[in-house]
């Protein structure tokens, strides 16, 4: 259990930082609500900060705003949230639908908006550029392939959560869409959606997609960061926090840490969510083989999770194979992610262009490191769950049983670690 501190740690600083990055784009939103109702705040104090500020007056403003509205909703229990998601679920596909009616009918069609000319500078190929972009938007999401127990927990089988998250993959077409009609309509590539909603005329229509966004990120800014940074904090300090008090630390540190500086610019935000996923990707590949490869999709046992030399105690508090096999996923990354930090610090083009891949690539040595140090040093695995528990050594070649509320005893053919 000493162990799951790390992943916690690592798992946590990323929680905040998307927290405050979406409340940035939950600013953007309530921005375009603003400007539809007065258009005169697009030129509110325009230019009172600097341009070292990344941020203007009017964009902080509405930020805090967005950061206040979605105070409250931290002190409302996780299973009083239902409603929220319900309206969410029946709103928000429709409203998803209407964007990416309007990306085709500004954009004339589809065939404007897929003969775009390739334009690459940087010398890549279309492939590698392609499969670079794909795994950075899969690197701005890694956090919630770690913390989607903090959320699927609530839902009635397996199938529930999977089936929702098949309605989600259309939002990223949908985005897709919006960046090309961008190019054809405003010509240049505007990433971010709340941005082209800023440019349109009609009033009305900028009111309520602003809006609409707004409602999604506070639902999604609530249970998909807050949350499960409250679960990581409460659990490296359950002395003092609880899930209350995580969610105000949550915000409150997103807010200080200035996101805007991140979201300002598309390349320093893919390359801020692409370095750091080089941490989760690991993580993630860690967790997908001990359950589907190690233990064969078998239950853990709630009780041994919690409980100090239980079953996963394994060498005092800490499963030196996973963290063996997550250093093997990220030390090949670091210097990629060094001269992604600092690009003055020249690394060759093989090393950039892995880091670039780093997130499936550390997912993938990581989960084959950690299956090759679970065959060299197996360890004890659950095979039914209940009053007395049933576990079996990793080779197999012995059976022995153990009381729920006991001390696990020696398995033999196990080489503990």
């Amino acid at each position: 259990m000493i162990g799951a501190y790390w992943a916690m740690i690592i798992r946590g600083i990323f929680c905040v930082i998307l927290y405050g990055v979406q409340a940035t784009l939950g600013g953007n939103a309530v921005r375009c609500m603003l400007e539809a109702i007065w258009p005169s705040f697009a030129h509110w104090h325009l230019n009172s900060l600097p341009a070292s500020a990344d941020i203007s007056a009017p964009d902080l403003l509405c930020f805090a705003l967005f950061w206040l509205a979605s105070f409250p909703m931290l002190f409302v229990p996780m299973s009083s949230l239902r409603w929220v998601f319900a309206v969410k679920i029946a709103i928000m596909p429709f409203f998803y639908v209407a964007l990416f009616t309007w990306a085709l009918t500004a954009g004339h069609g589809v065939g404007p908006l897929f003969s775009i000319p390739t334009k690459i500078t940087s010398g890549w190929s279309v492939g590698y550029v392609f499969c670079s972009t794909i795994l950075a938007t899969i690197g701005g999401n890694a956090t919630f392939a770690v913390n989607m127990a903090d959320i699927t927990r609530y839902a009635k089988n397996p199938r529930s959560a999977a089936i929702a998250q098949a309605f989600a993959l259309p939002i990223c077409i949908t985005m897709t869409i919006m960046a090309a009609t961008a190019q054809v309509v405003y010509g240049e590539v505007l990433w971010n959606p709340l941005t082209i909603i800023l440019l349109w005329n009609n009033r009305t229509a900028k009111f309520f997609a602003g809006f609409l966004f707004a409602f999604a990120t506070i639902a999604t800014n609530v249970t998909g960061n807050s949350i499960p940074f409250a679960h990581d904090i409460m659990g490296i300090f359950p002395r003092y926090m609880n899930v209350r008090r995580g969610q105000v630390l949550c915000a409150i540190l997103g807010f200080a840490m200035n996101p805007w500086v991140i979201q300002a610019r598309a390349s320093r935000f893919f390359n801020f969510v692409g370095g750091y996923s080089i941490f989760l990707g690991p993580l993630v590949g860690i967790i997908l083989c001990d359950y589907f490869f190690i233990r064969k999709s078998k239950p853990y046992n709630m009780l041994h999770l919690y409980r100090a030399e239980g079953l996963y105690w394994y060498w005092k508090g800490c499963n030196l194979r996973a963290l063996s096999a997550w250093l093997t996923g990220v030390i090949p990354l670091l210097p990629g992610l060094i001269h992604n930090i600092n690009p003055n610090i020249k690394m060759g083009r093989g090393i950039v262009e892995f880091f670039t891949m780093g997130w499936l690539e550390g997912l993938i040595i990581a989960a084959i490191t950690y299956y090759l140090l679970c065959l060299a040093f197996p360890f004890s695995i659950v095979v039914n769950d209940g009053s007395d528990v049933v576990i079996e050594a990793k080779d197999e070649e012995s059976v022995s049983q153990i009381p729920a509320t006991g001390k696990p005893v020696d398995i033999v053919g196990s080489k503990e670690i």
